[in-house]
């Protein structure tokens, strides 16, 4: 009788940005709302967003730009990781006002230059940059997104729903929508976790 052996195999792989610094720009901010963290059994709830880059310089095989995210809690502390690079990003420090009410939207199409760096043999977002003056970058390709929970939760879904099923399922498992899962079909099933030199 002829076998057929089933075996791990290599996982898929697809094109990701490379190690280095790169022109990039804001092409997506999606709000995924207070997300469950588990660290050494100490369990915490914190907002997330995610905000994605294009890179029009590291191009796919159809010739589309890349795209390279990182999550950030939603803080504009001093010592969190999103008040570091949008401090670094824009050259200058949040003013208190600033920090209390700072709209991340505003960073959709902004440019910038990532540093990319790797960390366990994939590529991630070590610092962003503010982009050198009259430094010229490619058109934006990449649809610009900006999801706002609070959009979702007031009926406005059609951005949620063009959204990926797997940044879809981390919605749903948010805090603030905790048990909609279920009104949601199967669709919840298998959820796992100008010319100013400030251009924002």
């Amino acid at each position: 009788m002829t076998s057929i052996i089933a075996g791990s195999g290599d996982a898929p792989r697809y094109p990701s940005v490379s190690v280095g610094v790169h022109k990039a720009r804001c092409v997506k901010i999606i709000d995924l709302g207070t997300q469950k963290s588990d660290f050494n059994g100490e369990v915490s709830w914190k907002r997330q967003v995610l905000i994605i880059f294009e890179t029009p310089e590291e191009l796919n095989s159809e010739g589309q730009p890349l795209t390279i995210s990182k999550f950030y809690t939603l803080s504009l502390h001093e010592k969190s990781n999103l008040g570091n690079d949008l401090t670094s990003w824009r050259g200058r420090a949040f003013s208190e006002a600033e920090k209390q009410s700072f709209d991340i939207s505003k960073l959709l199409g902004v440019p910038c230059l990532l540093n990319v760096m790797d960390k366990n043999g994939k590529p991630r977002i070590s610092s962003i940059m503010p982009m050198k003056k009259g430094d010229p970058i490619a058109e934006q390709i990449t649809q610009g997104v900006v999801f706002s929970l609070e959009d979702f939760q007031n009926g406005k879904k059609e951005v949620f729903n063009n959204l990926s099923e797997g940044i879809r399922n981390i919605i749903l498992r948010s805090k603030e929508l905790e048990g909609m899962n279920q009104d949601q079909g199967d669709e919840g099933n298998g959820a796992s976790v100008g010319d100013s030199p400030i251009p924002f």
